[in-house]
């Protein structure tokens, strides 16, 4: 590929990001304007609430087209959430849902959606070209366009004679502040001066925090410069003025600690200028935004083992809507947090110094299919770094003590109207912990009527050991069907 066709592919990948983000912007402007109408419906409904004043409802400021756009996919959505809904509720033989109720629930998912809570990686979900694909709406701090404001509601809107008074009121007003500066700044006695912040910027009406900068790199061959006490936008490098041909097409890298951000160098970008080093007046190039990172990939082998365990391993320490998961670790591992494929973030409820490493235990919700996850770690003056996980689901308790427990060497004893049966049984757990016998485990019928049985002991060891399991079961003589998990026997008279 020519050099021409790599800058033309860039471009074009540049394009589509902007136009992913201006849709995201419109997203989120107009879900925002809904929820709002959403919770002033339920404000009308309370009687109390017209005791006060109403808080004033936003109005997405979208261009007429776009909101006809965007309110269309909306509806379609509708429908077949509508539809999904009702179908749901024949199958459960439950009223039909209200409409209300539905619209309301599929506004909060696609915020969600556009908040990076449905995308395993954290990622926004945007319906763009009749499907919904993943963008990458944390790198958007970068853009301060008038276009932006506009699309929040915090631009100005071209108009109207009050709009137009004011504006030059403000204007005037902004002189006064100036006379009043120069009054009591300038011409004041000297005093302590408070240095200003470079972390913070003002977005239209808004305080954002600045990304930080520690060093630029990413172009063999190229020493690339940066001041990490300067951050402005664009943010401003330099490198050496006689290797400014090497720059064109390439990709610069720019670290912090809380983000590692990659731009295109390409003419017209206008998230990066880079300027010469020996000449910082001169300008040597531009770049675009191409991704912002907040987590690397964890290096091989920081995830040693998985192990999934449901309410059938150990029904009294798991509930039964819970799974406990255990990830074992380099011992060195610190924070680090377990992120589920809905965006669910898990906190470790207990840490396990063990010989083979550490073990991190997370109690998640009961899932029956396998699912992916994120292990995030994070590392003191540094990225998070994100491990994948495959979580499998956690067996039904038959299919557990199928794969656990083994019984051999069958005795029947007789003492009156009670039934001995003395059974060598032995559990081999997965790691090791004793197997705790429940009343559902060990059934017996004598024909179509269950029967009582007791037995001893109530926990096997889960070392392979052999032990005795005793079960006295009481009968009239007749046949006896004696069930232990998935192991059967008929006793007969």
């Amino acid at each position: 590929m020519t050099q021409q066709q790599d800058r033309s592919v860039i471009e074009a990948q540049a394009t589509l990001r902007k136009a992913l983000e201006r849709q995201w912007r419109a997203w989120n402007a107009l879900i925002i304007e809904l929820e709002a109408e959403v919770q002033a419906a339920e404000r009308a409904k309370d009687p109390e609430a017209a005791l006060f004043d109403a808080p004033p409802t936003p109005k997405a400021n979208l261009p007429l087209a776009t909101r006809k756009q965007l309110l269309a996919v909306f509806d379609a959505r509708l429908q077949t959430a509508q539809a999904e809904a009702e179908t749901e509720a024949r199958q459960a033989s439950l009223p039909p849902p209200d409409a209300e109720e539905v619209r309301h629930k599929l506004i909060a998912h696609i915020a969600r959606e556009l908040h990076g809570e449905i995308h395993e990686k954290g990622l926004a979900l945007i319906y763009w070209n009749g499907k919904l694909v993943p963008f990458d709406h944390r790198a958007l701090q970068r853009t301060t366009s008038a276009a932006d404001y506009l699309g929040a509601g915090l631009g100005r809107r071209a108009g109207s004679p009050l709009q137009t008074g004011l504006i030059v009121g403000g204007g005037v007003i902004l002189i006064l502040s100036l006379l009043f500066f120069m009054i009591n700044v300038v011409l004041a006695p000297s005093g302590p001066r408070q240095a200003a912040s470079v972390t913070d910027a003002r977005v239209g009406d808004l305080t954002v925090t600045r990304w930080d900068v520690q060093a630029a790199g990413g172009i063999a061959g190229v020493a690339l410069r940066v001041d990490s006490k300067r951050v402005s936008y664009p943010l401003v490098i330099c490198a050496p003025e006689r290797q400014m041909e090497a720059l064109v097409g390439q990709t610069v890298t720019i670290t912090g600690t809380a983000s590692v951000r990659q731009y295109i160098i390409a003419a017209g970008g206008a998230d990066l200028q880079v300027v010469s080093c020996e000449n910082p007046q001169r300008e040597l190039a531009r770049g675009t935004l191409a991704g912002a990172f907040t987590a690397l990939p964890a290096a091989e082998g920081r995830v040693r083992d998985v192990w999934v365990r449901g309410p059938a391993n150990d029904p009294q320490r798991i509930p039964s809507d819970r799974m406990e998961v255990a990830v074992l670790v380099a011992p060195d591992t610190g924070e680090a947090s377990l992120v589920l494929a809905d965006g669910t973030r898990l906190s470790p409820s207990e840490r396990r110094s063990l010989t083979t490493g550490l073990e991190l235990v997370y109690l998640a919700p009961l899932s029956q299919v396998t699912q992916s996850a994120g292990l995030h770690e994070q590392v003191p003056g540094s990225l998070p770094r994100i491990s994948t996980l495959l979580l499998p689901a956690p067996e039904d308790r038959l299919s557990y003590l199928a794969r656990v427990l083994t019984i051999t060497d069958t005795q029947v004893e007789r003492e009156g109207s009670t039934l001995r049966l003395t059974l060598t049984v032995r559990a081999k757990t997965d790691r090791g912990e004793p197997l705790t016998l429940q009343s559902s485990d060990i059934r017996a019928a004598a024909g179509s009527k269950a029967v009582d049985v007791v037995w001893a002991p109530l926990i096997i060891e889960g070392d392979n050991t052999p032990q005795q399991l005793v079960i006295e079961i009481p009968t009239d003589r007749g046949a006896i069907m004696v069930a232990v998990g998935t192991w059967q026997a008929s006793i007969l008279p």
